[in-house]
């Protein structure tokens, strides 16, 4: 079983706070200040913690694809033929990324962690 971890990002301070519960240690949850993810129960290959809103890639290169984990449905169409057809879509509820390949890569400890969509605008972009 994954053990339950939560970063919880503060605007007005610009940092993360890391907290076994989605709440401040006081007890603190203002929406517009605080934003709250969750470990994913996964790490990268270096070993590292992936959370909710990490910008994760195979490498840190230039032309490495770099995309945000994020958390509810989602489904990947099977793609068959050389026409194309879609067969069944393989839905998921939970942590994934929006492409098939990286999400494998993520679950295999295959990638890296570069960044988050708090602190690293132009690495999710």
């Amino acid at each position: 079983m994954r053990k339950f971890k939560f970063r919880i990002w503060d605007n007005e301070n610009n940092c993360f706070y890391i907290s076994e519960n989605p709440y401040l240690e006081d007890g603190t949850k203002e929406e517009d200040r605080f934003i709250t993810t969750e470990f994913t129960g996964l790490n990268d290959k270096n070993g590292r913690d992936i959370y909710e809103e990490d910008i994760i890639g195979i490498n840190r290169e230039e032309t490495s694809l770099r995309l945000p984990v994020k958390f509810g449905r989602y489904s990947f169409d099977k793609l068959i033929g050389e026409c194309g057809e879609i067969s069944e879509a393989t839905e998921l509820y939970g942590f994934y990324v929006e492409n098939e390949y990286l999400y494998i890569q993520m679950l295999n400890g295959n990638v890296e962690v570069l960044g988050n969509t708090f602190q690293n605008k132009k690495a999710s972009d």
